[in-house]
């Protein structure tokens, strides 16, 4: 015989299924339902607990049950594609923010004394991070008003070991490379290019240069999409701990990498790594929050100075993503996004492999780098292109090496074909 929990799942199933309740709608309340079916509340949480493991409504604090995935959904799943994960998330998030906005005017709408972050924002962020293998105590998690601030802020600080060299792997991010330009700090450079890092040389500046921090993308970098192997990390950390140097470890696409592939700081046991965690790539752009880990030495200098410049990063934001990461529907449309991104790679990789020519160049979500042949750079069409650039300006200095990035999109194809049909 059918339990009471049970019936309650397979009838508030049933109707999300056939449409009667459709995403986003709100279910009546557990004393309603308990009326309803002449039952105990317990049993009616019962049952709302199975419906959310399965991924079918989400909890929202004080507010009640709503649906996670409804029939229209399921429908607009189908549609494997950027525009159609956008639609979702831009859907789910509004939703966040518009509960955010009820009963919270106390404290969203006045000054917060807590300047590193909502509180709320920092106990979901602790426990998001500790999912994708970052360990730290909640005091040494800051919220900031995107990653590129908290660039800006790194660069103003005096670090404890009391070097002034920063210290970049080339080519990389062309905002922290215009960070370092325009203030005029002083710095130097190491190549990393499809052969990794020239590991002899970067002990050597370890060892004779003072470098107070190494600025390095450890996950699918930008612009190479390279990612440190198990070794290589291991190796990374070990020579920051012995020479005192700090890594500012930008995992920008570290929610895209495979399982295994750990972040650095995974490695770190000297405090000498400092982890950025963006949210630009997996929900949207405009979403102008990161968050960072920070060693202890570190972290009051770090509040000291955003007191000067941002005395609260957006309230109804942090908590709109607090919401977001709580109520599961980050993790479902990452998954949604993985699929997406994967399909592309996948695609990018067969007609990469149609020009058998040429097998040197990586993937990445989003886009294709190649390491071009003389006959490639002399083509016309790549300066007539949107899709397709040189990477100069991911450069410091002028430097021999160059490669081309191609995005991967519906073109991707037509536009490989351009490159080599004079080969």
């Amino acid at each position: 015989m059918m339990k009471k929990y049970q019936q309650i799942y397979r009838d508030i199933k049933r109707k999300i299924e056939n449409g009667q309740l459709k995403k986003g709608e709100r279910l009546p309340s557990i004393r309603t339902l308990s009326q309803a079916y002449r039952c105990s509340k317990d049993t009616v949480q019962h049952a709302l607990w199975d419906l959310t493991y399965h991924n079918l409504i989400y909890p929202v604090a004080k507010s009640g049950y709503y649906v996670l995935e409804g029939r229209v959904q399921k429908e607009k799943s189908l549609d494997l594609s950027l525009s159609g994960y956008h639609n979702i998330a831009y859907e789910d998030f509004r939703r966040c923010i518009n509960e955010s906005l009820i009963g919270r005017e106390n404290y969203l709408f006045n000054t917060y004394p807590k300047q590193q972050g909502l509180v709320e924002l920092l106990e979901s962020l602790q426990h998001h991070l500790e999912n994708n293998d970052v360990y730290s105590k909640i005091d040494n998690i800051i919220v900031t008003s995107g990653v590129q601030q908290a660039l800006y802020i790194l660069t103003q600080l005096v670090f404890p070991n009391n070097k002034n060299y920063f210290l970049l792997e080339q080519p990389t991010y062309h905002r922290m490379n215009e960070l370092i330009r325009r203030q005029n700090l002083p710095f130097l450079t190491i190549e990393r290019d499809f052969k990794g890092l020239n590991w002899d040389k970067l002990e050597d500046l370890f060892k004779s240069r003072q470098i107070k921090c190494f600025y390095t993308i450890s996950r699918y970098s930008n612009p190479l999409g390279l990612s440190y192997s198990k070794h290589e990390k291991e190796r990374l950390v070990k020579l920051a701990a012995q020479y005192d140097v700090y890594i500012i470890e930008d995992d920008y696409l570290g929610d895209f990498v495979h399982t295994g592939d750990l972040p650095l700081h995974y490695y770190d046991t000297a405090d000498k790594v400092i982890y950025l965690k963006s949210f630009s790539a997996s929900l949207f752009p405009a979403l102008r929050l990161g968050g960072l880990v920070l060693p202890q030495p570190l972290l009051q200098r770090f509040l000291d100075y955003k007191k000067l410049i941002d005395y609260d990063t957006n309230l109804v934001m942090q908590k709109s993503l607090s919401l977001y990461l709580d109520n599961g529907m980050f993790a479902k449309n990452l998954r949604f996004l993985k699929n997406v991104f994967q399909k592309q790679m996948q695609q990018a990789e067969e007609n990469l492999k149609a020009f058998s020519g040429h097998s040197d160049y990586r993937i990445a979500p989003q886009s294709v780098v190649l390491k071009p042949t003389a006959d490639i750079i002399n083509q016309q069409q790549l300066k007539e292109s949107k899709d397709c650039y040189f990477l100069g300006g991911h450069y410091l200095e002028n430097s021999d090496s160059n490669y081309l990035k191609l995005a991967i999109n519906e073109r991707l194809s037509d536009n490989l074909k351009k490159l080599f049909s004079s080969i």
